[in-house]
């Protein structure tokens, strides 16, 4: 089995360490695979480029269970189904694709979400605000054997860093000190 985690990362956090870590006890995969959305997700405010999103998951993420793609850093966007399917072909394993509630609650408006559901499988993380039975029980019933959900009471995003960026306990020390060095996010090399 593989693992898949897509997102933006900007910047990785100590909540996906721990999603990672918590997803890696409980499914024990063959391999877990980091999936930082390309630059063309540049509606972010904040968003800095892929090379820097991989570098910072490659130190939060240094063993030998989890890598980084790089898939989705083409110029050409071809959806999740796309990336999944790449993955798939490559290790010749089954694919579980980790995912917010939030996420499923729209996941019909992505590129060839049918196949996507229908040929994969979800790891789906509880989210306040969002009954992900709920929604997989009223959009996508006919699948919901492929979905698994997963409780975590983690109130962190990367968000909160990139809106003040004093608040650096929540970013991995490996990946703050990357950050300083760099200068993103607003964050200067000596303070």
């Amino acid at each position: 089995m593989i693992v898949v985690y897509g997102g933006t990362f900007n910047p990785p956090t100590i909540a996906h360490q721990e999603i990672v870590k918590v997803v890696i006890e409980k499914f024990k995969p063959d391999k877990f695979i980091l999936l930082p959305v390309g630059d063309h997700y540049t509606w972010k405010d904040s968003f800095v480029s892929f090379d820097h999103r991989k570098r910072m998951l490659e130190l939060a993420f240094p063993n030998e269970l989890t890598c980084v793609s790089t898939i989705e850093k083409e110029e050409t966007y071809k959806g999740t189904y796309q990336s999944l399917l790449t993955i798939k072909n490559t290790y010749n394993k089954e694919v579980y694709f980790l995912l917010g509630a939030d996420n499923i609650d729209y996941l019909e408006q992505w590129i060839n979400y049918q196949k996507l559901i229908s040929e994969f499988h979800f790891i789906v993380l509880e989210r306040p605000g969002f009954e992900a039975w709920k929604i997989i029980n009223e959009k996508f019933y006919k699948y919901r054997d492929r979905f698994k959900i997963i409780q975590l009471d983690i109130h962190i995003s990367a968000s909160m860093f990139r809106d003040n960026p004093d608040n650096f306990e929540i970013i991995p020390s490996e990946v703050y000190e990357y950050i300083k060095e760099n200068e993103l996010y607003g964050v200067k090399k000596h303070v």
